[in-house]
């Protein structure tokens, strides 16, 4: 029997991060999807439908929040790790915790902080 990768979908507008990202968790047996932008993520998170999305919060055009706003109107249940490289004081917004989002993770991104992130996602 074949045992279900687990999906897991990056969106972040520098290619660099998204490799890195992409790589590592692929190494880790997850099924990685890439987008550069929430424009692009949307329609991959239709068709594939991740149980992770590691999440920038300020992409080019549509913002990590306005994507994640888009996708709970279909998904509810998409485990969500949002990326800034600003304050994450916004998190404590009521309109940013209605998203149901899983986990802040504030840059530089550090693999580890990423593993414990996903880790912590994945737990029932």
């Amino acid at each position: 029997m074949v045992e279900q990768k687990i999906k897991i979908i990056v969106v972040d507008d520098e290619a660099s991060v998204r490799d890195v990202i992409g790589s590592y968790f692929t190494v880790k047996g997850f099924e990685v999807f890439t987008a550069e932008s929430g424009e692009k993520a949307l329609p991959i998170i239709i068709e594939k439908k991740p149980e992770i999305m590691l999440l920038d919060l300020n992409l080019i055009g549509m913002t990590g929040l306005e994507l994640l706003k888009l996708v709970r109107e279909f998904n509810k249940t998409i485990k969500t790790i949002m990326i800034t490289g600003s304050d994450i004081s916004f998190k404590d917004d009521p309109r940013v915790q209605q998203l149901n989002i899983t986990d802040f993770i504030q840059k530089p991104v550090t693999v580890s902080k990423l593993k414990e992130a996903v880790k912590k996602a994945l737990e029932p």
